[in-house]
Formats: structure tokens, sequence, C-alpha cells
């Protein structure tokens, strides 16, 4: 019966071994997300009234900035915020101001959109958040 929780540990450690050599000598550097370089964007965005619609639409940062966002929902129903991308998914309540916070982490256009089914118009409710160098 020890022997069974001897192999057990066994494998698992070799397994995460194997992790970490593969994350340290292996991954391609472009997967992973750089370090935060402490630069803050703080952007004010609105879900604008009965239009099923984010203002701005493009949220243009740099790589490696904390980006801070205070999503206003205009409108009497709730709508949500998702970036798949930085981990994202905020519900934005209706008539207030939600915080949303991520770091910018890879090089590249990322869609953002309405996670909450919100009406007629929900699909059309997206945007992007374009990382430059």
């Amino acid at each position: 019966m020890g022997n069974k929780y001897v192999n057990f540990l066994v494998f698992a450690v070799f397994l995460m071994g194997s992790g970490v050599v593969y994350q340290k000598y292996y991954r391609p550097k472009e997967i992973g997300c750089v370090a935060p370089t402490g630069n803050v964007v703080t952007l004010d965005v609105r879900s604008i009234k009965d239009q099923w619609k984010f203002s701005p639409e493009n949220i243009i940062v740099k790589k490696g900035d904390k980006v801070m966002l205070n999503i206003f929902n205009e409108d009497d129903y709730d709508h949500g915020f998702a970036i798949e991308a930085f981990g994202v998914n905020k519900r934005l309540f209706p008539g207030a101001v939600t915080p949303v916070e991520f770091v910018a982490c890879k090089v590249g256009i990322y869609p953002f959109y309405c996670s909450v089914a919100c009406g007629e118009g929900h699909y059309r409710q997206t945007g992007n958040v374009i990382v430059e160098e």
C-alpha cells in the first residue's frame, strides 16, 4: 500500500519538475506576459444608454501598462465586460461605475464584449483593446 503513495509522489515531483523546465527553457517568449512597467493608464468607459455600445470602442495602451477602466453603465439593466485574453469578466450594474483592472501584457488586438445577455443589440456591444509595443 505504501508503494502506491511513493509512486504518486515520484510522479508528482516529475510532473512539476518538467513544468518548470518547460517554462524556463522551452516555452516561446511570445506566449507569456511581460512584467508590468509601472505605467498606469486610467480610462473612463461608458456603456451608452439603449445603444448596446461601449464608448470608446477602441482602447489603445502600451505593452506592460496597468490598465484601470472605470466603466459606467448608463442603462437600467445589467451589462458585462469581458476580455478573455486578460482574464477579465465583470458584471456592470445599472447606473453604476465598475472598476476593471488588468495588465496589458501582450502586444496585439484583443476583443472585449458584453458578457451578460442584455437585449437585442447584445452581440454588437464589442470593442478592442489594442496593445502596442
